[in-house]
């Protein structure tokens, strides 16, 4: 009787915890102000005090004057006593001035009440020129009489052309 009892009670508190989930559909697209080709990769984050929580999968793709992105993600809680969550897109792109350079900029897109089992459908038109922080890179010269440089990206990347 005792076995059961202890097993009832953890079946019990099993049931108890199960959380549904928030669910995001995120999309949009990105412009360039700048008369060229430009790549990018947009990623749905939940801002933490601690760390930042990834949702969903990356979304990439290359553009001339603007690009398309579509990201669906979800989560289940935000931490103690936070009923919203802080969501922002980071996007890495190549819409600036410079052959090749990569830029990292964070698009704050709002702070959405935690409703278990709600889905928020959003979309969303950034403008990216030259928007955000450069990225570091490493140059190594390949070529010497011509000073051509070949870039080598550190971190997540995406081929350039």
């Amino acid at each position: 009787m005792g076995k059961f009892f202890v097993f009832f009670l953890f079946w019990t508190s099993c049931l108890i915890h199960v959380e549904t989930l928030t669910k995001f559909r995120i999309g949009g697209e990105l412009a360039c102000a700048y008369n060229k080709d430009f790549q990018y990769e947009v990623t749905l984050y939940e801002w933490d005090v601690l760390d930042d929580d990834k949702i969903g999968l990356v979304s990439s793709g290359r553009g001339h004057g603007s690009g398309e992105f579509h990201i669906e993600g979800q989560d289940t809680h935000d931490g103690p006593r936070n009923n919203y969550f802080d969501m922002y897109l980071q996007i890495i792109h190549t819409c600036n001035s410079y052959e090749n350079f990569r830029q990292k900029y964070n698009a704050f897109i709002g702070h959405f009440p935690i409703k278990h089992g709600e889905e928020y459908i959003k979309n969303y038109n950034i403008n990216v020129t030259n928007a955000g922080s450069y990225m570091a890179s490493k140059r190594k010269l390949i070529n010497p009489a011509l000073a051509k440089f070949n870039d080598e990206w550190s971190g997540s990347e995406f081929p350039l052309k």
